[in-house]
C-alpha cells in the first residue's frame, strides 16, 4: 500500500489532511528520523485489505499510533460551531465539555461526519476514521435525515399537499423533500422535514422560496441514528453501532 503522509494518517484517524501538511510545513512530521515532504510516497508492504498497517511516521519525535475507531453522536446545542476551532472565538463542539474526555482519551483526530449551521441544534456524528463514511454520506445512498422545524407563518392549505407529498422540492431545485405537521402554537407552527440531499442550508433556502422562516431548526435522525432523548451538549458512543451504516471498522496496526 502506498500513499503520501497526509493520507496515510488521516486513513489512520491521527489528523486531517490539513493538519498532517502543516506538521510537515513546521518539520514535526519525521519517518525514520528525518523531517519527510509532503509529496513523498511512502509504503506499508504488510498492509493488506482489511487490515492496515502503519508506516512509523513520528510526530516531535513520538511515535504515531493508530487510535481505536470511534463513533459517537453529539447533540449540537443551537449557536455552535461544528468545528473544533474558530479564529473568532466563537463556542465550538471541541469545547463541550462531554466530548473533552474522548479527545483527551488517545482517539486522534475526531471529526464531523456533515455538517449543521450555527443557528441549527441536533444530532452530529463524530468519528476519528471519516473516509470509512463517504458512502453513508454520499448523496447517491440517499441517507434519510429528518428534522423537527419550527416556521412562520402557518403551513399554507394551497401548499400543504405539495408538502405532503415530497413534492415542494422542485420548484427551488431540490429533491425529495417531505414535510409532515406536528403541531401549531399561537403565531408559529412545528413541522418534520424528511430528505437525503442534505446540502447547505437546504431546509432553510426551501422553506425561504415559499416565505416561511425558520425559528428553530433540530436534526433528529441521520441514518440509522436517532436523537432520542440526548441533552443539548450530550454525547452517545455508538461505535459498535458502525455496521448500521455499512461501516466495517478497518484493524490498524503500528509498523512491525
Amino acid at each position: 500500500m502506498i500513499h503520501t503522509p497526509d493520507r496515510w494518517l488521516s486513513k489512520a484517524g491521527l489528523a486531517s489532511r490539513g493538519e498532517v501538511l502543516e506538521w510537515i510545513a513546521e518539520g514535526r512530521l519525521s519517518l525514520g528520523g528525518r523531517p519527510i515532504p509532503p509529496e513523498r510516497a511512502v509504503s506499508s508492504p504488510h498492509s493488506t485489505p482489511g487490515k492496515m498497517v502503519l508506516p512509523p511516521f513520528c510526530l516531535d519525535g513520538i511515535r504515531l499510533v493508530p487510535p481505536q475507531p470511534l463513533l459517537l453522536g453529539l447533540n449540537k446545542p443551537r449557536g455552535v460551531l461544528v468545528t473544533r476551532t474558530d479564529p473568532g472565538g466563537r463556542p465550538v463542539i471541541g469545547d463541550l465539555p462531554a466530548l473533552r474526555p474522548w479527545i483527551n482519551a488517545g482517539f486522534g483526530s475526531i471529526r464531523p461526519l456533515g455538517r449543521l449551521d450555527q443557528a441549527s441544534a441536533g444530532l452530529i456524528l463524530l468519528t476519528n476514521f471519516p473516509e470509512l463514511f463517504s458512502d453513508f454520506l454520499d448523496p447517491s445512498s440517499q441517507t434519510l435525515r429528518t428534522y423537527r422545524v419550527q416556521i412562520s407563518p402557518f403551513l399554507k392549505e394551497s401548499e400543504r399537499t405539495l408538502f405532503f407529498e415530497g413534492r415542494g422540492g422542485e420548484a427551488p431545485g431540490y429533491g425529495r423533500i417531505e414535510v409532515f405537521p406536528e403541531r401549531k402554537s399561537l403565531r408559529s407552527e412545528w413541522i418534520h422535514v424528511r430528505l437525503a440531499e442534505g446540502k447547505n442550508r437546504e431546509i432553510r433556502n426551501f422553506l425561504a422560496w415559499y416565505g416561511y422562516r425558520v425559528l428553530h431548526l433540530i436534526r433528529t435522525s441521520f441514518g440509522p441514528y436517532q436523537l432520542e432523548n440526548l441533552s443539548p451538549g450530550e454525547i452517545i458512543d455508538l461505535t459498535g453501532r458502525a455496521g448500521e451504516a455499512g461501516v466495517r471498522w478497518v484493524a490498524w496496526s503500528g509498523f512491525p
